[in-house]
């Protein structure tokens, strides 16, 4: 049964060869290029004015959302700086490059935050206050809350909440 399908398949190939082999050569091909249409070439500014027109007939520019203002965006920054279109990237003053906060000290009474300011070491407390209770603080800063569970120091100084985390 094999054998059979293996003979007829032979068959086939070789007959389609002979058949394949024996056709007429026509090498002459008569075909004229010349009633082809060339297509046309598309700039960019072709291109640019289909894709205006589309955005144009389409209701796409009705539900895009204004852009908000310098103004807008101001007055909504709570935290960082306080113009985020300024050039610098980190408006720092007095507190935020010389107080460093190093960890929390907590009592059965109290809670402390150890700091060190100025190369002084040592801790505050909720009743803190720069130049009046401790050398730790500039001048006039408060300490507002100190929040052990979530690792924060609260610092109120010249009317501007600090916030620092370990």
């Amino acid at each position: 049964m094999k054998k059979d399908i293996y003979h007829r398949l032979i068959f086939a190939v070789c007959f389609s060869s002979l058949l394949v082999g024996c056709a007429p050569k026509n090498n002459n091909i008569d075909f004229d290029f010349s009633k082809l249409k060339r297509p046309k070439k598309i700039t960019t500014i072709d291109k640019v004015k289909k894709v205006n027109d589309n955005f144009e007939n389409n209701s796409y520019l009705q539900d895009l959302i204004p852009l908000k203002n310098k103004q807008e965006i101001l007055s909504n920054t709570k935290f960082g700086k306080k113009d985020p279109f300024s050039k610098s990237d980190i408006q720092t003053n007095l507190l935020n490059s010389t107080l460093k906060l190093t960890g929390f000290l907590k009592s059965k009474s109290d809670v402390y935050a150890l700091v060190i300011y100025l190369d002084n070491q040592g801790s505050l407390t909720e009743e803190s206050v720069g130049g009046i209770n401790t050398n730790l603080l500039p001048n006039g800063a408060k300490v507002i809350k100190i929040d052990s569970k979530n690792n924060k120091l609260i610092i109120d100084f010249e009317n501007e909440k600090f916030i620092f985390e370990l």
